[in-house]
């Protein structure tokens, strides 16, 4: 089990120093509790608390280089938590950091089990202790004490912390708040493990206990397998909300912002990476967040960043839609909540999946992204995620209603998912084939371009002052004319560049027919294996490139698709598969009777 983070706040005056530094001496022996020390943009004579000091600068390059799991500003000072703390809360360390309320709701989301002591004192205390240190006039008191301090969320687990006594009083209750409580919610987990039902609250409580580590994994299993067996339309709502409010929100202030979500399973459809900076283009705001791969060659957030950063922070990700309309960016540290993590490791190694379970997930983070419109797309196909044309239409149905129940406008549209779009599989491959779309080259893969400008356009229809057969029209003018083009090297530039230059992998194999015939089927479920087993997504620079599609007319011998590696190792596992599905199957020519 991870360890737990202790987020320690409370107004100026409470003695949060004090509680903390003789819980630290109290413990030291401990070498399970770590103590965080801040990197803060103050010298380090300055006075209070053993910091590390930075310059604004030398801040702002940590910052941009990930060395932070928790940053924030306040009284014209730049503070951190180092990213070092993350790792030993993954090794199940236990860790006490001083912070700000206003990164409350980020760190409950992305760290788990999280909680947070609240320390208090009177007002009259705290005129008097921020009197006795001196360092502020009587006016500046008043004005800290009158600051309104940012509230804490209602879906953290807090304990507070009076400190109106003596320094002795107040770390012995600190202590003892280090000590993680038994779940609150056990008898409505054991409700749904039984077959009955919870509301929004239930399962706002549940997951709060989860995420906080006050259920082992047996209790966990137990009451997701009850979710994915036996989950009403109602509760399909309910869940969906629960697991928005632990992801941290980003609000816009507008009425119309759109976003765009496939069900995946379909190697190379890269189409996001166009459709994003084509609708910012032209003026809408689309803040997209993406995830990595899970069991595709390559997911959004790893082909972009063959080409920028995309471990973007909530702050990042407002800066970056300000100048451009859109960003792709990874939803690690985003909307992808703590929920995610801890139920993944279980649902995962379990095979446990559900429609119900995931259209609660998707909507989910819809809503704490603050998006208001979406058009989703579900590939029918017999290799993909939906493979029925009745499951496709259920599962339409279930958006529309819970997207309704929610709030979101959404456009549901079924997609053929019969064959791979594009040329590339590997994020390397598909950040090449949406550069050369969008850089309108002939070569460029015809069916990746149709199905972007086909999303692309519908996106545009949500503005209501754009009319529905203007939509197509404008979007390919946005397109032809390079402005979306344009628009995607902005974003480029204002998400930062990759952490490092990808190369498509040097080491080949080309993959032939064995026969004259039509391309009569392509298993995507086995074309992904391959990709996967050459490095992609972990090796960018892995996949194949791909020559022949379903209906094209091949030779024998002719180049069906070229194996690409970064290793000989890769290379040689891609190989092996081929050998056991070469994912294609060529409907051979008969010969003709006289």
């Amino acid at each position: 089990m991870p360890g737990t983070l202790f987020l320690v706040v409370g107004p100026s005056g409470a003695g949060k120093d004090t509680l903390i530094d003789g819980a630290r001496a109290a413990l030291a022996g401990n070498q399970d509790i770590l103590f965080a020390r801040r990197a803060i943009t103050r010298p380090q004579d300055a006075g209070g608390e053993d910091h590390d000091a930075v310059t604004d600068d030398e801040f702002d390059t940590r910052h941009q280089a990930g060395d932070f799991m928790l940053d924030w500003q306040a009284h014209e000072l730049k503070y951190a938590i180092p990213a070092a703390y993350a790792d030993d809360l993954a090794a199940g360390r236990h860790v006490i950091a001083n912070v700000s309320r206003a990164v409350i709701g980020e760190a409950i989301s992305r760290y788990s089990p999280a909680i947070v002591l609240e320390v208090t004192a009177s007002p009259e205390i705290l005129a008097g202790r921020l009197t006795g240190r001196g360092r502020e006039s009587e006016d500046e008191i008043r004005t800290r004490l009158a600051r309104h301090a940012a509230s804490i969320p209602e879906k953290a687990v807090k304990t507070t912390i009076a400190n109106d006594g003596t320094a002795e009083e107040g770390i012995a209750k600190f202590v003892a708040a280090l000590k993680v409580e038994a779940p609150h919610s056990g008898m409505l987990l054991a409700r749904k493990i039984d077959g009955g039902t919870l509301d929004h609250a239930g399962y706002r409580d549940v997951i709060g206990d989860i995420v906080s580590g006050r259920f082992d994994d047996q209790e966990i299993a137990d009451f997701l397998v009850a979710v994915t067996q036996n989950l009403s339309d109602d509760e399909t709502i309910a869940l969906a909300r629960a697991r928005a409010d632990y992801s941290t929100s980003i609000g816009w202030g507008a009425d119309l912002i759109v976003d765009k979500h496939s069900m995946g399973g379909i190697p190379g459809s890269r189409i996001t990476m166009i459709v994003i900076p084509l609708v910012a283009a032209y003026g809408l705001t689309i803040p997209k967040t993406s995830s990595r791969a899970i069991t595709s060659p390559a997911g959004t957030a790893d082909a972009m960043e063959v080409l920028a950063r995309v471990n973007l922070d909530a702050d990042d990700v407002r800066r970056v839609v300000r100048e451009t309309n859109g960003c792709i960016a990874w939803n690690g540290r985003l909307n992808h909540s703590r929920v995610d993590e801890v139920m993944n490791n279980i649902t995962r190694p379990l095979k446990l999946d559900s429609l119900r379970w995931s259209v609660s997930s998707i909507l989910s983070k819809k809503l704490a992204a603050g998006v208001t419109h979406c058009i989703i797309d579900l590939p029918l196909g017999p290799t993909a995620k939906v493979r029925t044309a009745d499951d496709a239409q259920t599962l339409r149905a279930l958006f529309l209603l819970v997207g309704e129940a929610l709030g979101l406008t959404l456009d549901v549209r079924l997609t053929n998912g019969h064959a791979p779009i594009g040329a590339g599989i590997g994020p390397a491959l598909e950040a090449r084939d949406v550069i050369s779309v969008l850089r309108n080259d002939p070569s460029a893969p015809a069916d990746l371009r149709t199905k972007a400008l086909e999303f692309a356009s519908a996106i545009l229809c949500f503005d209501s002052t754009t009319p529905n057969a203007e939509a197509p029209i404008r979007a390919r003018e946005l397109l032809d004319s390079g402005a979306a083009y344009e628009t995607l090297e902005r974003i480029i530039f204002a998400q930062g560049p990759p952490p490092e230059e990808i190369e498509i992998g040097a080491h080949t194999a080309t993959v032939f027919a064995n026969a004259d015939g039509t391309v009569d089927f392509i298993d995507c479920f086995a074309l992904s294996g391959i990709a996967r087993a050459a490095g992609a997504p972990i090796d960018k620079g892995a996949g194949l490139d791909l020559f022949a599609h379903p209906g094209d007319i091949v030779t024998a011998g002719q180049p069906l698709y070229c194996i690409h590696a970064r290793t000989e190792d890769g290379l040689n596992a891609a190989r092996t598969r081929v050998t056991n599905d070469a994912a294609y199957r060529v409907l051979e020519n008969l010969p003709q009777s006289d």
